[in-house]
């Protein structure tokens, strides 16, 4: 995420944007009040490299990079490790003091199941992986103390729950948190690790009964939780607190709006949602299917006959779990207390907290996740094989299904089919089929699009602000007629990773200095305006004075902000309506 710590610099630099000018009997008063709070908090030191902070478990030592002018503190525990007894127990507390620990290495990421997904699964990136994984970083301008009661973006990394790492230099926090200085809105950025996989995500009624469902998302939560009681030390302010995320990043943003029936505990002002968000596009299976997966864990390490299978599972070594799970994908489920119930009811009964949200989805969805499966799609036969491969649990009756087969390979025009797909071939190939293009839309809607737009429907409906987007530009290394501007590829754009940090191919440049340019100015423009969102909760205060079009809040008008590289621009949010209408109406069978 950092580049290499260069020789040291002295350190204290404050940006202009926070110096005011006081008459000496304020300042004495306000220093007493400030020095105060401060100490109650904790303290904030700056060395030329070696930026201390004292939080409530003891003292940080992080370090300090004169390229960004920043300090960052890495690999932080804020939990203890869930290993041995604390296997399949929801996050404990960390339970010791620290008389001086060093904070300047990532922690391991948590074990994975690895995805295939084009776009986004790459090689050549090696990484420490453990049990032991719990931590999260914190990245802040250098000068940043207990006095600056800064905003702070959290960022919750995806990979379907089954994989990444706060540690992928793809989700590059030195390059937002520079850029934030450098338009004078200084925001603090933290990036946590969560279990994955069947570590974080084992279902079954044992665990249910166990109180140990959804635990990665207890472990972001245990994270929140750690950035309130800790992150005015650092020079944060615990009362603005943006939460973020992409895929199940995004989802997992959203789970915690819904999360104990709505229940605001304070957590969080503000949540950023890419490409998934409050309405999960996965299903919420049943006890008996849970079970299904959980005794094929049990029969892979000889638990299958134990009493208590879940604590035989604790006593099983990590490699032999993880080889358990790998090819399997787990997702949330509902435990009672969490997740109430279906995520959909959950949003029409205003069963979610009530805070501002940016959200939005990329417009060929569909094209990574359908390029895996291999199906050709010809005709309506091919179609009913194709969705039936994206059931995962869904159970959709024959009758829905008919009814989307109409709209997708029939109702829907040619135009409107070469609209949505933009660059994307409607038939790239015999490997692909004549009706290809027009399946992976039916694909990026049920997955994403309907969900993003029924949710900002349900913030309109009770009156909060939401701001959504579409994103249609495809960057450098994406194969324009088959992927195009697919799952993932905003990310760079949103951290405005211009040096293509963590990427194979810098998804940024081009042999074209023209689009070079232009991607540079979208990378700009939209990392502007999330940064703008975690600071005032409207995107519109980027300050790039080149672009005079306000993003709206979501209200009757229903609009989009659609980033495009040549024309960015608002758009009125009912493409392909029939189409999603009719899967929001089977928001029931779809078990979301």
């Amino acid at each position: 995420m950092y580049k290499q710590m260069p020789p040291p610099m002295d350190s204290g630099s404050i940006y202009s944007s926070q110096s005011i000018i006081l008459n000496m009997k304020d300042l004495i008063t306000i220093s007493a009040f400030l020095f105060a709070s401060v100490s109650a908090l904790g303290t904030s030191r700056h060395g030329p490299s070696h930026p201390e902070v004292s939080v409530k478990n003891g003292t940080l030592t992080g370090g300090y990079n004169s390229e960004y002018d920043q300090d960052f503190f890495l690999g932080i525990p804020y939990a203890q490790p869930p290993v041995g007894n604390l296997r399949y127990r929801p996050p404990q507390s960390i339970n010791q003091n620290w008389t001086a620990r060093s904070a300047t290495k990532y922690g391991a990421w948590c074990h994975s199941a690895p995805l295939t997904l084009p776009g986004f699964s790459q090689k050549g990136f090696s990484h420490e992986e453990s049990e032991d994984c719990l931590t999260l970083n914190v990245v802040r301008p250098n000068g940043a103390n207990g006095f600056s009661m800064l905003p702070v973006l959290v960022w919750i990394h995806g990979g379907g729950l089954q994989e990444g790492g706060s540690a992928d230099q793809r989700y590059n926090m030195s390059s937002l948190v520079e850029e934030s200085v450098q338009m004078g809105m200084p925001i603090i950025g933290v990036s946590i690790n969560y279990r994955l996989s069947g570590f974080g995500f084992l279902q079954g009624r044992a665990v249910n009964e166990a109180g140990s469902a959804n635990l990665g998302l207890y472990d972001q939560r245990m994270a929140l939780s750690w950035v309130q009681e800790n992150i005015a030390a650092f020079g944060g302010d615990p009362l603005s607190v943006t939460i973020s995320g992409e895929s199940s990043g995004g989802i997992s943003v959203g789970h915690h709006f819904l999360a104990f029936g709505g229940r605001d505990d304070g957590l969080f002002s503000g949540g950023i949602a890419e490409s998934g968000g409050p309405l999960s596009p996965s299903a919420m299976i049943s006890l008996d299917q849970q079970d299904v997966l959980y005794e094929n864990v049990l029969s892979h390490t000889s638990c299958i006959n134990a009493a208590d299978t879940l604590e035989c599972l604790r006593t099983i070594p990590a490699d032999v779990l993880k080889a358990a799970f790998q090819g399997i994908s787990y997702y949330p489920v509902v435990d009672g207390a969490m997740i109430e119930g279906a995520p959909s009811a959950a949003l029409r009964n205003g069963r979610f907290v009530k805070r501002p949200l940016l959200t939005g989805s990329n417009t060929n969805e569909g094209t990574a996740f359908s390029i895996p499966t291999g199906l050709i799609v010809n005709n309506v036969t091919d179609f009913y094989s194709f969705a039936a491969a994206f059931d995962a649990g869904h159970g959709l009756s024959q009758n829905t299904i008919r009814d989307l087969s109409e709209f997708y390979l029939s109702d829907m025009s040619t135009q409107e089919t070469r609209a949505g797909l933009d660059s994307v071939s409607p038939s790239p190939g015999p490997s692909y089929g004549s009706l290809w293009g027009r399946a992976t839309l039916y694909v990026g809607d049920s997955m994403f699009h309907a969900g993003r737009r029924y949710a900002t429907e349900m913030w309109r409906q009770y009156g909060v602000p939401s701001y959504s987007y579409r994103f249609d530009t495809v960057p450098n290394g994406i194969n324009p007629r088959i992927l195009g501007a697919t799952h993932f590829q905003e990310i760079p754009f949103v951290f405005r990773n211009l040096d293509g940090l963590g990427y194979i191919t810098n998804p940024l440049s081009s042999n074209s200095t023209d689009i070079s340019i232009k991607y540079n100015h979208l990378a700009t423009l939209m990392s502007r305006m999330w940064i703008s969102f975690t600071v005032t909760q409207s995107p519109n205060s980027h300050k790039v004075s080149a672009f005079n079009l306000t993003w709206p809040v979501y209200d009757n008008t229903a609009q989009n902000m659609v980033f495009r590289l040549n024309d960015t621009h608002l758009e009125n949010d009912t493409y392909r309506n029939q189409g999603i209408r009719r899967i929001i109406s089977a928001f029931k069978e779809y078990k979301i």
